[in-house]
């Protein structure tokens, strides 16, 4: 990821994944896989997250439950 990337982005965006309730090590494989947002996974199937590197079941559920709340709020 570039600067640019994150030239617009407010520190306290609740869309951003060290902005959740997200534990840390779950942030760090999102990060690695190039994910920086809960939006990012709006269209995604929870099959085409499963095919992306370092991501499993346990995050899935995570990334759901936590933009189910964020949606709430």
């Amino acid at each position: 990821m570039t600067d640019a990337d994150f030239d617009g982005v407010r520190d306290d965006d609740p869309d951003l994944l060290e902005n959740t309730a997200l534990p840390k090590p779950f942030i760090s494989r999102l990060r690695n896989a190039y994910y920086s947002r809960l939006s990012d996974f709006d269209k995604m199937t929870d099959i085409q997250m499963l095919r992306e590197p370092g991501i499993n079941w346990r995050i899935i559920k995570a990334v759901r439950a936590e933009r189910a709340g964020v949606d709430t709020n």
